[in-house]
């Protein structure tokens, strides 16, 4: 329970517009249809894992002339994918450095992971599959019928590969 709060502590130091007070009221599952057109709006700002104690920027993420647009600080959000907490697979990626998505090997199933929305709202995803992956294995990017997060970052020899987390 101390870890629990402790990270709640990290989330509420971490992010703007978060207050203690928008924890239950506000967590957003969003698989109700009439928030969708809200929903399509919203943009993520922030990717916290506790795990690995990470508080990273979200910047907008695409694939342009065979490559992939990345920040250099923080995490991309695939704008192709679903926005967080409504139907669909978001994915984010990012580099496989100490500071940014490093760490992510070390998640275990029922980790769990939140994205914090331009509005201030956050939606708690829980890491259910973790693995490497080969990089020519794409469908990890295909839109789902359920509410995903997918991410993944470089990994083996000389980023011969990718791990993938999957959480919803």
């Amino acid at each position: 329970m101390s870890i629990f709060l402790g990270s709640l502590l990290l989330i509420a130091a971490s992010f703007e517009k978060f207050s203690f007070a928008q924890i239950a009221p506000q967590e957003s599952k969003g698989q109700n249809e009439s928030s969708s057109d809200h929903a399509s709006t919203l943009k993520p700002v922030k990717l916290f894992i506790p795990k690995i104690d990470k508080a990273l920027s979200v910047s907008a993420g695409s694939f342009i002339d065979e490559r992939w647009v990345i920040s250099e600080d923080g995490v991309s959000f695939l704008t192709t994918s679903a926005v967080p907490g409504t139907l669909g697979n978001s994915v984010f990626y990012g580099h496989n450095r100490k500071e940014i998505l490093g760490g992510l090997p070390n998640l275990k199933v029922g980790e769990p992971i939140y994205i914090v929305m331009d509005n201030g709202e956050f939606v708690k995803y829980e890491v259910y599959e973790t693995r490497q992956i080969n990089p020519k294995e794409v469908e990890i990017l295909n839109q789902s019928t359920d509410s995903r997060l997918t991410i993944y970052t470089c990994s083996g020899f000389l980023d011969s590969a990718r791990f993938v987390v999957f959480a919803s």
